[in-house]
């Protein structure tokens, strides 16, 4: 017993010794999970980094007992660094999906990567303008209609994804980014963009090793009043792959369908829309336009990329389709509907929650 007595006290030394390690600015964490990676520093994390984080998870009711909990996150002497909080259907993201971006998400002024790809957020907070060290800004396939108008306070990234969401216009204060190298703004709503993005340091036109484009703008409705740096581009009607992001894919640029691009080449056959409901159980619907007489496929992928479910493999005519996929016999999870022709191929995720 009197053995028992003293290591209780001197285990109490020791914790007692440890949190007197924190600033008072700073909260001192016994256990760390798995998914939070010290680059730097002990096991105190910055107060005001962490309230963010317990923001993030309460305003969109995720299930996380603890700050620390959400996401990957990599942390420098006690300030949070980068956040993946994608909703990929894996360990690396979130697990439910984000619509929401808490005002004090301007806590984070020293992140400087943000990953939040595969979510349902529409706006940006005012707040955003605080997070001058970002360098990777990753928010595809989301539902922005805008960013924030003063985006040269963001003065040091490096990489802006911005594809896939309803963005319909671009602030001229993006111009003054001087150190961005990728632009991505592709698939989105944009009429028009500013003269002034021809003053950029990009690489309109090229590629880096791993075959990803500097620059790219397919799959928007840009067809007049357009800068020559951007009309000029080898990527004006290139995106990329929805599903993995892991190739390039032709989308040419929306202006009618009695309308031909400048190379003269008839513009997209088909489109599709985002599955609705989305989350679903156990059935959700998929609109599907064709512009002329196609064979089509419809087929379903898990987040493994196997092939779960076949909708539809045959020509069909010119029109407007829905179709219907029960997942009744499915368990919850991410997956991915692929629409195919003979040269398209377009992606939308579906998340089934039961």
């Amino acid at each position: 017993m009197k053995n028992l007595k003293c290591f209780i006290i001197i285990f109490s030394f020791v914790i007692k010794f440890a949190l007197s390690q924190c600033d008072s600015a700073f909260t001192y964490f016994n256990v760390i999970p798995g998914n939070v990676n010290i680059l730097a520093g002990d096991s105190c994390f910055y107060n005001q980094d962490l309230e963010a984080l317990d923001d993030l998870i309460s305003i969109n009711q995720l299930q996380y007992n603890s700050a620390l909990d959400i996401g990957t996150q990599s942390w420098f002497n006690g300030r949070l660094k980068i956040l993946v909080a994608g909703n990929y259907g894996n360990s690396s993201g979130v697990n439910d999906t984000i619509y929401t971006l808490p005002e004090t998400i301007g806590n984070w002024t020293s992140l400087s990567g943000l990953y939040l790809e595969w979510n349902r957020i529409s706006s940006l907070p005012e707040s955003f303008n605080m997070l001058k060290e970002l360098r990777s800004l990753y928010i595809s396939n989301n539902i922005l209609g805008s960013v924030i108008e003063d985006m040269d306070s963001l003065s040091h990234l490096i990489y802006l994804d911005l594809g896939y969401n309803e963005i319909d216009s671009i602030p001229a204060s993006l111009c003054n980014l001087s150190e961005l190298q990728y632009l991505w703004l592709f698939n989105n709503n944009l009429t028009s963009v500013p003269n002034c993005l021809c003053s950029m340091s990009i690489d309109w036109s090229s590629d880096d090793s791993a075959w990803f484009p500097y620059f790219a703008i397919g799959g928007n409705n840009l067809c007049e009043n357009i800068p020559d740096c951007i009309a000029n581009s080898d990527n004006f009607n290139v995106s990329l792959d929805q599903f993995y992001y892991s190739f390039q894919v032709e989308a040419l640029q929306d202006c009618g369908s009695v309308m031909v691009d400048q190379s003269g080449i008839v513009p997209n056959s088909l489109s599709i829309n985002n599955p609705y409901p989305n989350p679903f159980n156990p059935e959700t619907s998929i609109m599907v336009k064709l512009l002329k007489n196609e064979k089509i496929k419809i087929s379903v992928y898990d987040i493994k990329g196997n092939l779960v479910d076949m909708l539809i493999n045959k020509k069909v005519p010119a029109g407007d389709y829905s179709f219907k996929w029960n997942a009744s016999k499915f368990s919850s999870g991410v997956y991915f509907i692929e629409l195919k022709t003979s040269s398209e191929i377009l992606y939308k995720k579906a998340i089934l929650a039961k």
